[in-house]
């Protein structure tokens, strides 16, 4: 039964958007323990046509970030986890269809996992699983729009507030240790965006998550973003890292 359903699901997805087979790893499959919840909040209306639309569905933020447009919110039907939102009423940021932005987030993700895996880094950091939701065929978006035909739900890291985050990270629960795995971290994978508290904030099980995870393979990590953040000790650790 899960071959069939995720076989439908693939083609459905693949008739929406016209994507070759290199997307099927990334799609929430219909075993999963939200999917007919998703389905049937997303078969009501048009939930991702507008902001409004968006807070009638029971989402709980429908603010687009200033920068990106992207909208971080969660459901109250579905704890646990977060998704990201692009609106049929935006245009693709960066004119890059919003299936490929999912893709990145999540082979992104994949790449710091195994690496925090094989560097026995599990008691320090952590990255949500991601997936790919692909939104029911019905109702369509209204023409003359940008329709658009997945989003993305990803695990809940359960990160502290904005303010909380900023105090963690100037205070002496950041670590040498900490700070050191994260320089090497950040180096080899060319993490270029998570050299800042609002990319890799604390979670409340006192662990960084790592939550922006669309950029990896650059070799100009912008690693001087972080030092503001640091307390002075901290600060100097840092700066060292950086100039070794």
């Amino acid at each position: 039964m899960w071959v069939v359903g995720s076989i439908i699901n693939l083609l459905l997805f693949v008739s929406a958007i016209a994507l070759d087979s290199g997307y099927d790893a990334y799609i929430l499959p219909d075993s999963h323990p939200v999917k007919a919840t998703l389905d049937a909040i997303f078969s009501e209306s048009r939930v991702i046509f507008s902001q409004e639309t968006l807070r009638k569905a029971g989402f709980d933020k429908v603010k687009p970030q200033e920068f990106t447009h992207l909208i971080v919110t969660k459901h109250p039907a579905i704890p646990g986890y977060v998704f990201k939102i692009y609106l049929d009423t935006q245009r693709f940021h960066s004119d890059i269809p919003e299936y490929d932005v999912w893709k990145a987030r999540i082979q992104g993700a994949n790449l710091i996992r195994e690496q925090i895996a094989a560097r026995n880094l599990s008691h320090l950091m952590k990255v949500p699983q991601k997936w790919i939701y692909v939104l029911p065929h019905h109702p369509k978006a209204p023409k003359d729009y940008y329709p658009k035909a997945t989003l993305l739900i990803e695990d809940d890291m359960d990160i502290l507030s904005r303010d909380d985050n900023f105090a963690t990270w100037e205070s002496d629960v950041v670590t040498e240790e900490l700070l050191t795995a994260l320089y090497h971290l950040l180096a080899d994978l060319g993490l270029k965006d998570c050299a800042k508290p609002d990319n890799i904030p604390f979670s409340h099980d006192g662990r960084i998550a790592f939550v922006d995870t669309q950029t990896f393979g650059v070799k100009k990590v912008l690693f001087k973003k972080l030092t503001h953040y640091l307390s002075e000790p901290n600060k100097i650790i840092w700066k060292n890292l950086i100039n070794q």
